[in-house]
This record gives structure tokens, C-alpha cells and sequence, in this order.
């Protein structure tokens, strides 16, 4: 599973998400407290749930809901979503700007990490997901997010106002 860019428009900017950042921001290790992104979020004092604005682009999903009853009208409930789910393009520089600047501030953020912490988790999830300290020590996590600002930067220069994120 991976994160990827959808911007509004079609732009010669290169647009790997970094799959670092794709795997801090899929909550590994851990739901709610004991995931990475959450606990650094709690460290920092920033939000980034705007990372979980997950854009789905399979109308299936919704005529599915609408033929279990979850939901009235899935065209309806697909444009609703779609519109939720778009991203200010500068609302995320924004937002990345200012994670980098409290990491950068709070150099030793990653001995506050605490990895695999949640034991209700089976020991094969614990497993599958170890622990990656070294990809926040070795300064490999601001090199994604500065690789992940440049993309966005690439989108406000190219006139991109909107982008959604994907998930898959």
C-alpha cells in the first residue's frame, strides 16, 4: 500500500510520493496513540490528519454502499466525496513547511518515538512493521519530506490550486 499525488491538473513536475513518508502516514505499527504519525503529532503540537483525506476514485465502492442501504444516492455521495476530499495545494506546502520547521527545532524527535508500543496488536503486525529508527535518525525522513515539498513547490509554480491524495 502506498500513498500517491493526484494533482488537478497534469504538470512535467515529478510526483513520487516518497515511500517513507507513504509508510510514516499509513499509521503503521499502530492506530490512534501508538501510530508514528500520531505520536509525533502530539510531540510537535501540529495536526496532520490531512493526510488521511484519502480520495476514492471507485464509484463501485459507493454504489455498493448504496445497495446495502448505507447510503441514499452513491452519484451523489461520489461528488460530495470528491469535493471533500480535494487538498489546497497551498494549504499541504503550508502544512509541510511548518512539520519541517518543528522537526528541525526538535532534532532529537525521534528518540520520543516509541515503535510497536501497542501489544494489543498480534505479534505477526508487530513483525511485519518493525522498527525504523534509523530512517528518522539518519536524517532519510526530512530528505523525503524535503523531496515531497519540491513536488508540491513543482505543483504551485505549474498552477496546480487543488490536489487529492490517493491511497493503494
Amino acid at each position: 500500500m502506498y500513498y500517491y499525488l493526484i494533482p488537478e491538473t497534469d504538470t512535467g513536475c515529478v510526483d513520487d510520493f516518497p515511500s517513507g513518508l507513504s509508510y510514516f502516514f499509513e499509521q503503521v505499527g499502530g492506530y490512534d496513540e501508538y501510530a508514528t504519525v500520531s505520536q509525533l503529532e502530539n510531540e510537535l503540537d501540529i495536526d496532520l490528519s490531512l493526510f488521511q483525506n484519502i480520495y476514492i476514485d471507485d464509484k463501485s465502492i459507493f454504489e455498493e454502499m448504496e445497495k446495502y442501504g448505507e447510503i441514499r444516492d452513491a452519484e451523489e455521495e461520489f461528488k460530495k466525496h470528491a469535493e471533500k476530499t480535494k487538498i489546497r495545494t497551498e494549504s499541504m506546502f503550508d502544512l509541510l513547511l511548518i512539520f519541517k520547521n518543528k522537526l528541525e527545532k526538535n532534532r532529537d524527535f525521534a528518540n520520543k518515538i516509541k515503535f510497536n508500543s501497542n501489544k494489543e496488536l498480534s505479534e505477526s503486525i508487530r513483525t511485519l512493521y518493525p522498527p525504523e529508527i534509523e530512517y528518522y535518525k539518519n536524517g532519510k525522513f526530512l530528505k523525503d519530506l524535503d523531496a515531497l515539498i519540491s513536488i508540491i513547490n513543482c505543483y504551485k509554480k505549474n498552477g496546480v490550486r487543488y490536489l487529492r491524495l490517493g491511497y493503494a
